[in-house]
């Protein structure tokens, strides 16, 4: 008897070994990586406009370098660190937080809203660079005052918007200029000796 509960024993831990082994095996074949990798591309190629959907407040500076390079090579992974506790600093400094500072899209409209200033603007996709393009326009929002490209992803309730260097001098430029802070001036000279980084906002959804 003793014999037959030991062989039975034997044949249901020989059973679940092979099963695990089997699904392990099965989990990191080519294809079913490839198939999650292609589901993770998909889905970000995928982001639209319609999914910018709401109102999105400030919770953190946002940086990446254009060019992955720097960010692979010794120590770039320090720089990306240091330049983005210095955007906390100057943001801070700036006024930019989350109680003043927020994005709120409906359709293809956009609103940008820095304390009791706010710059109109639309958004729409490039679809053949997948890339976003987002226009400022004047009150009424029929005169174009700045057209820039625009690297938008998101992460549920989590949401970056990145731009040019030197597009984001721009827009703090035109906030300056309608709350008359020369603080956000000194801070958008300082964000002008960046070169080849993308910097905008982590926001998150209210």
């Amino acid at each position: 008897m003793k014999r037959w509960i030991l062989a039975l024993c034997g044949l249901c831990l020989f059973g679940s070994s092979a099963h695990a082994q089997f699904s392990l095996g099965d989990l990191f074949n080519s294809s079913t990586v490839e198939k999650v990798v292609s589901t993770i591309t998909n889905k970000e190629a995928t982001l639209t406009v319609a999914d910018l959907a709401g109102t999105w407040r400030y919770s953190a500076p946002a940086c990446k370098f254009e060019s992955d390079d720097l960010l692979k090579s010794a120590g770039g992974e320090v720089v990306a660190s240091s330049l983005k506790s210095k955007l906390a600093t100057y943001y801070e400094k700036a006024g930019i937080t989350s109680s003043r500072v927020s994005f709120s899209f409906a359709d293809t409209t956009m609103v940008m809203t820095y304390g009791s200033a706010k710059l109109n603007g639309y958004v729409v996709k490039d679809e053949p660079s997948g890339k976003f393009v987002v226009t400022f326009t004047l009150v009424g929002g029929h005169i174009p005052v700045m057209v820039m490209d625009a690297e938008i992803t998101k992460s549920g309730n989590t949401m970056e918007i990145l731009f040019d260097v030197e597009k984001l001098v721009n827009v703090m430029t035109t906030i300056a200029s309608k709350t008359q802070s020369s603080t956000l001036q000194t801070i958008s000279n300082l964000l002008s000796e960046y070169d080849g980084v993308l910097m905008g906002f982590e926001l998150t959804k209210q």
